[in-house]
């Protein structure tokens, strides 16, 4: 019989977080007024303007049609479209979230995971990714471990011992719109066409994790000092190639990137990564898009208390940094 152990996983944000769930929206189908972000439900706005407003239901059919063309800029948002027709209700479902002051004006929003019944939350999957790629680069040292059973192979599959647990749901006020900034090391970071809505800095997300079998246990109750020792390469393999460090955040606990945005080298077992595997990555991307060297940091801005002991720059954060402490049961 082998060994079990159970675990909680304790993650807390440093950084905005964002695990995409694949879902965009658009200027077209949310407002920006009143220090929100209201992201209604387009189908229940038609049959509220189809019972109280059926003189503007061929004006929001050709809304919905139009491209918004440099023509035609105004009937692209929502809010012009709403005002035009001189409608002040905005209960049509969907959710609200409060603005960040530092996003001016929406384009294109990436949404936050949520379940079958619209709670946001982190899938186990999620997590056990980055705690794979920890794992792979750090303890196994760039060793790429098999994954699932193999054809006229023994099952041996040390990461279908570890089960990570989603997390607990989370709830809407823990939420804000972030933008993408590019830093490359020279000047200071550029701002990027790219919205995201993310869990804000400085929130704690439980996780259970079971684990089987001795090694497995290992792994689990030395993850921690494992994902330090990752970091410490980190810092040497990507950090410290010519990034001010006031953009760099300070650990508190154990470090971990998480969710969309934090950077390929966060998500890649990086010690498998040599000149020739770097170079060919590079190849595979547009010319325009194609990275310089090893590439740019990945920030984002969310408004912070200047006297924060978890960043150096104002506002400036790296994108899906979290840290974590992991508890026997």
């Amino acid at each position: 019989m082998l060994k079990k152990q159970d675990y909680d996983f304790i993650l807390y944000t440093l950084a905005p977080v964002h695990i995409g769930s694949g879902v965009k929206v658009t200027s077209k189908e949310s407002i920006q007024e009143n220090g929100e972000y209201y992201f209604p439900e387009m189908d229940k706005l038609y049959l509220f303007l189809e019972k109280n407003h059926p003189e503007s239901l061929p004006a929001f059919e050709q809304y919905l049609l139009d491209s918004g063309s440099k023509t035609n800029k105004r009937k692209s948002r929502l809010i012009d479209f709403l005002n035009d027709q001189k409608i002040k209700e905005r209960d049509f479902g969907g959710f609200k979230i409060k603005q960040n002051n530092l996003v001016e004006r929406l384009n294109e929003v990436s949404l936050f995971a949520r379940d079958g019944l619209g709670r946001r939350y982190i899938p186990g999957s999620s997590l056990k990714g980055a705690i794979r790629t920890i794992l792979e680069s750090e303890y196994f040292r760039g060793k790429q471990i098999s994954w699932g059973a193999k054809s006229n192979q023994k099952f041996d599959d040390i990461f279908n011992n570890i089960r990570v647990e989603d997390g607990n749901e989370i709830g809407e006020s823990n939420f804000s719109i972030v933008q993408k900034w590019n830093y490359d090391g020279n000047g200071d970071p550029k701002p990027m066409l790219i919205y995201r809505e993310a869990l804000q800095p400085l929130k704690r997300i439980t996780f259970s994790i079971s684990v089987v079998g001795e090694e497995a246990i290992s792994l689990i109750d030395n993850l921690e000092n494992i994902a330090k020792k990752h970091y410490s390469y980190y810092e040497d393999f990507f950090l410290n190639n010519g990034f001010d460090k006031k953009y760099i955040q300070n650990n508190i606990k154990a470090p971990i990137y998480l969710g969309a945005g934090s950077g390929i080298w966060t998500k890649t077992n990086i010690r498998r990564m040599d000149r020739e595997k770097i170079d060919a990555i590079r190849r595979k991307q547009y010319r325009k898009m194609r990275m310089k060297d090893k590439g740019v940091m990945k920030l984002t801005k969310y408004p912070t208390n200047a006297n924060s002991k978890i960043i150096k720059t104002k506002d400036f954060y790296e994108m899906g940094k979290c840290n974590f402490e992991i508890k026997r049961k």
